[in-house]
């Protein structure tokens, strides 16, 4: 699946984002919202209405035009009933979406959201065309530099250099992204020096750090590693269980899966530390088992409690999973670690909330409002957080805005809707002389377009 707009899988935003498929807005290389299909835009004073101003001259790679009928149709789309789309719950407080002329855009809004020119960066809100959105799941069809090249089923895909890009032009030619299903294929790819740009790190690329044709950058993402819990079942329905789980979880332990080399930084809430509106509450739960097994005697869950605790195919499931297990055995919990592939994850998990824990990393930047979702696979049912919410949209301002997150992130830190582990450490590991990598942009995605190689 290659349409982000369709999936809540993040490989999909991974190869297509600013490559392939373009936004009105895109969040650049240095972490801000920038113009990107639209030049520009306009609040209204009772913050209402939002106007775009598109960019011309603009075709999508089979030569159809790009403009303002084009952008409300895929706005539309996302809004539609039926949709798919992945975080169709930012776009909810839209009335209407209307084409005045050509190359503006008006978005009507129920209700005042601050956040919308960031939303409207998100690779689930990227740009497509009505007569190739359907095929986008396996031949996406964009606006951007990059044209949709080969895809190989479960080993790569390949994007090429669209020569009609309205801006400038990107100086690779092509670019195959490898899909690598293992440490250890992807420790001998690095062994043979087959990766150009690896995204991630582990305590497997530990050993290349000092090989001279490779070097580390960083990389800003908001890769928040938590324990999902469901909150309707029980004993997880009663906040003392959750918190007696925030408190059984030894942190600093658990980073040590990402080798000596790196320090994750520990959160308490879901938010990433970077961000300017970021509370530390990182301590709101320390490791403390006697206060775990305290609160658990206090809901009454006996000794001996069994509990599934969900991974995913990856090696913090693999690793963090029996350190988490190992954990939460200790308070007095009997765990069962169910192993599960990206599939049965977002069939079993995402969907159809069938699951007690579940290890995860959520990476999509400020994300906080998947806790105002009723139907979000946390079941999460809050309407005290559902009207913070409401409150931080409708900020006036910056500052009111940072504020009111803040007050976001204490509210479901104290709810103890699930157990805010840490910061994944990313790290761009990649050849010496690959250059132009966008280093602090909160999105997970691979953007080439300004990508090249030292000459």
């Amino acid at each position: 699946m290659l349409d982000p707009t369709a999936t809540a899988a993040a490989t999909a935003g991974e190869i297509v984002y600013a490559n392939v498929l373009e936004g009105l807005t895109v969040i650049h290389g240095k972490g801000r919202v920038a113009p990107r299909l639209a030049t520009d835009w306009v609040r209204a004073p009772d913050g209402l209405s939002y106007t775009f101003t598109l960019r011309r001259g603009v075709r999508f790679h089979d030569g159809k035009p790009f403009d303002a009928s084009v952008a409300a149709a895929s706005l539309r789309r996302i809004l539609a009933p039926g949709s798919r789309n992945p975080q169709k719950q930012w776009f909810e407080k839209i009335a209407g979406v209307q084409a005045l002329g050509s190359h503006q855009l008006v978005i009507g809004l129920h209700q005042p959201d601050a956040l919308l020119p960031f939303a409207l960066a998100l690779p689930a809100a990227l740009i497509v065309h009505p007569d190739s959105a359907a095929g986008n799941a396996t031949q996406p069809v964009g606006t951007g530099p990059f044209r949709f090249g080969e895809w190989q089923r479960g080993h790569s895909v390949r994007i090429d250099r669209h020569t009609g890009y309205w801006g400038r032009k990107p100086a690779l030619r092509s670019a195959p992204f490898v899909f690598l299903s293992s440490s250890a294929e992807t420790e001998n790819m690095l062994a043979e020096g087959r990766l150009d740009w690896l995204g991630s790190v582990t305590k497997m690329t530990g050993p290349f750090m000092e090989r001279p044709d490779y070097r580390m950058g960083s990389r800003k993402l908001e890769s928040k590693m938590i324990v999902a819990i469901n909150n309707a079942r029980p004993p997880f329905n009663d906040v003392r269980v959750r918190r007696a789980l925030a408190h059984a979880i030894d942190r600093f332990d658990l980073s040590t899966i990402y080798g000596t080399q790196f320090k994750p930084q520990l959160i308490g809430s879901h938010f990433a530390p970077w961000h300017p509106a970021y509370v530390d509450l990182a301590q709101r739960y320390p490791f403390e088992p006697a206060r775990a097994r305290a609160l658990l005697a206090e809901a009454g869950v006996a000794p001996g409690q069994r509990v599934t605790l969900t991974v995913p195919p990856t090696d913090y499931g693999r690793f963090g999973g029996l350190k988490i297990a190992a954990n939460l055995e200790e308070v007095g919990f009997r765990v069962e670690l169910q192993q599960v592939d990206w599939k049965q994850w977002m069939s079993q998990v995402f969907e159809k909330k069938d699951y007690d824990l579940s290890l995860i990393l959520h990476v999509e930047p400020l994300d906080l409002n998947i806790y105002a979702r009723p139907g979000y696979y946390f079941n999460y049912q809050s309407p005290e957080f559902r009207a913070l919410w409401e409150r931080v949209l409708s900020a006036p301002n910056e500052a009111e805005l940072h504020r009111r997150l803040g007050e976001a992130q204490r509210r479901i830190s104290d709810d103890a809707v699930n157990v805010f582990l840490l910061m994944r450490p990313e790290r761009n590991f990649m050849h010496k002389d690959l250059m132009g990598v966008w280093e602090e942009s909160p999105i997970p995605s691979f953007v080439l377009e300004d990508v090249h190689w030292r000459q």
